[in-house]
């Protein structure tokens, strides 16, 4: 089997796998909305645990206008992995942004400043499709926001699943699962082979740096002894 696999050969392989090759009892638009429902049951599976190591997209940057409270998120935004500000125009200049609670709105209410040494009062909060800036940020200050996007849509027949390690074999279960649910059979092996599947990804898809695990994040350390402070905007 093919790591990737387009929608067209997904849908094939769900119906050998629930034996309807000849059955028209499930249309191949109503397989089409299986295998994408099963999709993304595979990618908050990989997301929950890994999010970070599988899926992300390219850093979203913008400058702020001094006005503002909040920015719009990318249209494709899912999940947040981490906000950076820049302390300068270098490339590698960045400190990061830390959260605020909805109970400490108003607790870093004073002028916004930040420093060379990677102060910062500056914290976040995900609102809605926006993300909101506490207290209001000075203008064309440059932030950026690591993300894990929306997995897109199977649409045309051609588009295709990245399975990685041939994980696109949950995806072919599920959907066939769904199939003979349909239709009132036994699913109970399909269910096992589903189980097995599930642990296997479980197992194997943690590290993908398999020389170094990963550790703790250390948030400890102070950033008034720059450089060898935590990289955090806190102060």
């Amino acid at each position: 089997m093919s790591t990737v696999m387009s929608l067209s050969q997904l849908r094939t392989a769900v119906r050998q796998r629930a034996d309807m090759v000849h059955s028209n009892f499930v249309t191949d638009t109503e397989l089409n909305s299986y295998i994408n429902q099963s999709s993304f049951e595979l990618y908050d599976l990989l997301i929950q645990k890994y999010g970070n190591d599988y899926f992300v997209a390219p850093a979203y940057n913008f400058t702020t206008n001094g006005v503002s409270d909040s920015y719009t998120l990318p249209a494709n935004f899912y999940k947040l992995l981490g906000v950076d500000l820049a302390l300068s125009n270098s490339t590698d200049s960045y400190v990061t942004i830390k959260p605020f609670n909805f109970a400490e709105r108003n607790r870093y209410a004073a002028p916004n400043f930040q420093s060379f040494y990677g102060i910062t009062n500056l914290r976040y909060r995900i609102r809605g499709n926006k993300i909101w800036f506490t207290p209001i940020a000075e203008a064309n200050q440059k932030l950026r926001i690591w993300y894990v996007p929306r997995m897109p849509t199977l649409d045309s027949d051609d588009d295709s699943a990245d399975g990685i390690s041939g994980w696109n074999e949950y995806v072919i279960i599920d959907a066939a699962i769904k199939c003979m649910q349909k239709e009132e059979s036994d699913v109970s092996v399909l269910m096992a082979q589903k189980m097995a599947i599930t642990q296997r990804i479980e197992d194997a898809a943690e590290n993908r740096d398999a020389g170094f695990p990963k550790t703790v994040s250390d948030t400890s350390f102070s950033n008034y002894e720059w450089p060898n402070g935590s990289g955090s905007g806190s102060y």
